[in-house]
């Protein structure tokens, strides 16, 4: 048996099989992005932050080390 049919046959079912997973991963893929829920309802008008309040320091105290 030769060298060359041996390789050129390993190349093309490599390749093939690429091709193969890469179709399946896409398709995985896809399934996986339809089952993702939605962003959350909101049911009733409330601002976004409800229970907490952004910490700003004083001025005075930002600039002493």
């Amino acid at each position: 048996m030769e060298l060359v049919p041996v390789l050129s046959t390993i190349i093309l079912i490599a390749t093939l099989a690429t091709l193969v997973l890469a179709i399946l991963s896409y398709v995985a893929f896809r399934m996986r992005e339809g089952r993702r829920p939605g962003p959350p309802r909101r049911t009733v008008d409330r601002p976004e932050k409800t229970f907490f309040i952004r910490y700003e320091p004083h001025r005075e105290s930002a600039r002493q080390p």
